[in-house]
């Protein structure tokens, strides 16, 4: 595509060097770059500006700053190199996002387990449709990426115009909230954004609540999407009633356009009664706990709002059997049961142990770490959670990265008050806790939920949380895959 129509409808201030290369691609890694490829200089720890002589020499033929540059190729000079390297992105493929019906799901915790229930009511109602998440994405249940939660602009639009190849009518994407700090969902207008709940997380990128708060509700607005649907019963999720746009609300407590009543919840799963927006639908899900009373709510409304009926919606929540990394249990023997969830938060420590403590008879003993990158308090408070509903506790690494792991660990225990042991490598701390297992005792996993590799000194590791507790099944209790266990066999 020719520089000035990549350009099209995206405001810069000047170009220097001012020739038409022709572009066959768009990075923002200069070591990425190849023959005729445009280079977007980023500005964060370190200026992408500076790495433009070795983009330049890999091939790029044209670069994005915002800042003038005494350079031989043609410098497009902008105020904002991430909304721009977004917006040029959508050029370069068609503005394929366009075509689409995106329902957005933004939020701390619930967001990928809304997404899927979501997904499945519309693949229930013969939707061709796409899930954009922590899992990866997603067509026709087979895995086609696995990598951000919010992919970057690059690979965004790319796999829009794939998707679009692809017949697909529908997106459900989770929205990060450094997706949108860091601009890379502008450009996109979606049909709805949901709004799940907002609770401590990513303060050492965003510094304070206020900012993180911010960051994700002034997204909320008729240039991100024709309507909001918001949790009532969130502090933060009830100021979207006053935004400028249409909203719709759901929740339990507060008044609520969609809510429930007769709520049965067992570790088998829930039942309930629900009304969205003056539809009855009678509701039986295999999920647990009353946080996913709340996602469930949150995906009818929105399937409801995109015009999907009454009976669709139920069988579409009825038929999702299991969440990679949510709440996936493992029955060991009559007494015995684990837990792997994703929970990497106090208010998802919270949610997933408070449900277990409530559901389950017996000792508790939880497995869990906490990332290089979270700030102290919040390690704190994880541990007074863990310590709450556990009789004892295992620490472990979750993606400590160059952080060292006697540190994270000094940081938990200031909230620790059960007894406890450390073990760094995560699948000997997940042996370790099979070990102590002992009748009607609740192993339960946390913070890793799906995914594939524990990052460790910048190296990726592999490692599922699953698998771990396939081994250690087959190696304590004599039973091989597919001969009596396996997520979701309660």
């Amino acid at each position: 595509m020719l520089l000035n129509k990549l350009l099209n409808d995206v405001p810069h201030l000047q170009i220097t060097n001012n020739f038409n290369p022709n572009i066959l691609g768009v990075k923002f890694n200069s070591k990425e770059v190849k023959k005729g490829d445009l280079f977007v200089c980023l500005k964060g720890e370190v200026d992408g500006a500076t790495f433009l002589d070795e983009a330049i020499k890999n091939g790029a033929v044209a670069c994005v700053c915002e800042d003038v540059l005494d350079t031989i190729i043609p410098v497009v000079v902008v105020e904002n190199a991430r909304k721009t390297l977004s917006l040029i992105c959508k050029n370069f493929y068609g503005g394929a996002c366009d075509e689409f019906k995106i329902v957005m799901v933004t939020g701390t915790n619930g967001k990928t387990t809304t997404s899927y229930i979501l997904y499945n009511i519309l693949q229930q109602n013969k939707t061709k449709c796409a899930l954009i998440g922590t899992n990866g994405i997603f067509v026709d249940n087979k895995q086609i990426y696995y990598g951000l939660t919010t992919p970057d602009p690059t690979e965004l639009h790319y796999y829009f115009e794939v998707l679009k190849k692809m017949g697909v009518t529908h997106i459900v994407m989770e929205a990060s909230a450094h997706a949108i700090k860091l601009n890379k969902l502008c450009g996109i207008k979606a049909k709805q954004i949901i709004f799940t709940n907002l609770t401590n997380e990513h303060l050492d990128y965003f510094g304070t609540m206020e900012n993180y708060a911010k960051t994700k509700l002034d997204f909320f607005s008729l240039d991100n999407a024709n309507l909001a649907i918001t949790n009532a019963d969130d502090d933060y999720g009830v100021t979207l009633l006053n935004k400028k746009m249409p909203v719709i609300s759901y929740g339990l407590k507060n008044p609520a356009d969609t809510f429930c009543v007769d709520i049965n919840s067992s570790i088998m799963g829930l039942t309930f009664c629900a009304n969205v927006m003056d539809e009855i639908i009678e509701i039986s899900s295999s999920l647990v706990g009353l946080y996913n009373v709340y996602n469930i709510l949150a995906a009818i409304t929105s399937a409801h709002c995109l015009g999907v009926d009454a009976k669709t919606i139920k069988q579409g929540v009825k038929n999702l059997k299991n969440i990679a990394g949510r709440f996936n249990k493992f029955l060991l023997d009559l007494n015995n049961l684990v837990v792997v969830d994703f929970a990497h938060t106090p208010d998802g420590f919270f949610n997933v142990l408070s449900e277990i403590k409530k559901l389950r008879q017996g000792k508790i003993i939880t497995v869990f770490g906490c990332v290089g990158y979270s700030d102290v308090e919040k390690r704190k408070q994880m541990g007074e959670v863990a310590s709450k509903f556990s009789d004892e506790i295992v620490l472990t690494s979750d993606n400590p990265n160059f952080a060292k792991f006697d540190d994270i660990c000094l940081d938990i225990l200031k909230g620790v008050s059960v007894p406890y042991t450390k073990i760094f490598d995560r699948f000997s701390a997940v042996k370790f806790a099979f070990s102590k297992l002992t009748k009607n005792t609740t192993l339960v996993l946390l913070g890793k939920g799906a995914e594939t590799s524990n990052l460790i000194n910048g190296v990726k590791v592999p490692y599922n949380e699953a698998k771990a507790v396939e081994t250690c099944i087959e190696e304590f209790y004599n039973v091989k895959k597919g001969e009596g266990f396996g997520n979701s066999t309660v």
